[in-house]
């Protein structure tokens, strides 16, 4: 069910609103907003859903932190759904893992690889609210 409703919003914000929309070529103004709505409100812990994308990068010649890591997404295997692995260069290694599930879960994904601290150069979880 799409319910509607109605905003005041200053005049600077509204332009601010249809450039970020042109540049990104959307031309529905209420689902632009409405996917605003889903970011932010995943941002604060309130969303929608329960996937994200966790981002990865380390150096594979730091101690084991490329076979540890593997470890940690076996333990995890049961919200992780999908692992890219790529190549950066001849040291550095990025995997981006495809999580869905309870949040908690990914929390305790990300604290876990977040541990490694050797070799590992970058964490991010990125909320992908649908």
């Amino acid at each position: 069910m799409v319910k509607r409703i109605s905003i005041t919003i200053d005049e600077d914000l509204y332009n601010q609103l249809n450039r970020a929309m042109v540049k990104l070529g959307e031309s529905n103004r209420s689902r632009f907003l409405a996917n605003l709505v889903r970011e932010a409100l995943k941002e604060l812990g309130q969303g929608v859903s329960n996937f994200a994308l966790v981002i990865v990068v380390y150096d594979h010649r730091v101690g084991e932190v490329d076979k540890t890591l593997t470890e940690i997404q076996h333990e995890y295997r049961d919200i992780i759904r999908v692992t890219t692995h790529i190549h950066l260069d001849e040291r550095h290694c990025a995997e981006v893992l495809h999580v869905l599930g309870d949040a908690s879960r990914v929390e305790e994904l990300v604290r876990s690889i977040s541990l490694l601290r050797r070799g590992l150069k970058y964490v991010r979880v990125v909320p992908v609210a649908y």
